[in-house]
């Protein structure tokens, strides 16, 4: 019962808010979205792009369309609504951040054992995958949170963690196609912690910047 008076008096509020034209905020929110997109290319790009590093073009070409799918379908639940157009709860997202990461990890780790490349390299622990997973995820994750911000009355939390584990796949993605190491305490470092650390802060700046603040009592 206190929920759903909480949640009227949220959406009363919003109604005495003035809200940009959908044309405008829908055209804001695509240049932004694509803006963040071709930041995380351009870095990823700068730091070499595409790099076999001994891998064979197969190898390659088999652990992108995995983790492409994999990535995909787990962007689809953290960025889709349900039909009532609510946010999917945390167990939902939690689950879309989690499966595709243990697909992920799974298939390049199997990949590369069935191709002799899944033994340790010492001078590659996981760290510049982290720092790229980081850089690239950030870029993607603050256009999400600019593009919607003070647009999520209900879920602002659980949008911005959304947003974060959605952009630490994306960079994932990414990252898959410029680290040719396949050591599974790597992909770990390198590869998994990025994600976790993306959603976690977008969970939390999304609870101050996508909410809709309240106005205060008239004078």
């Amino acid at each position: 019962m206190e929920s759903l008076e909480r949640r009227n008096r949220i959406l009363a509020s919003i109604g005495e808010i003035p809200a940009p034209p959908r044309r405008e905020l829908a055209r804001r929110q695509a240049w932004l979205v694509i803006s963040g997109v071709l930041g995380a290319l351009t870095l990823f790009w700068v730091e070499g792009g595409l790099r076999a590093t001994g891998r064979p073009p197969s190898l390659v070409a088999w652990t992108s369309l995995g983790t492409s799918c994999f990535v995909g379908v787990g962007m689809w639940f953290l960025f889709t609504r349900t039909r009532s157009g609510h946010r999917r709860g945390w167990s939902v997202l939690g689950l879309a951040t989690i499966a595709p990461i243990v697909a992920f990890v799974l298939w390049r780790y199997g990949l590369g054992h069935l191709y002799d490349l899944a033994s340790p390299w010492p001078t590659r622990p996981g760290y510049r995958c982290f720092a790229m997973s980081v850089a690239t995820g950030g870029i993607l994750l603050f256009a999400l949170l600019l593009a919607w911000r003070r647009l999520d009355p209900m879920s602002p939390a659980a949008t911005g963690a959304a947003f974060g584990a959605g952009a630490g796949l994306g960079s994932a993605l990414l990252i898959d196609l410029w680290c040719p190491v396949s050591y599974l305490p790597h992909l770990l470092v390198g590869h998994v912690l990025p994600i976790a650390l993306l959603a976690a802060a977008g969970a939390a700046i999304g609870r101050r910047m996508l909410r809709v603040f309240r106005r205060g009592p008239s004078a």
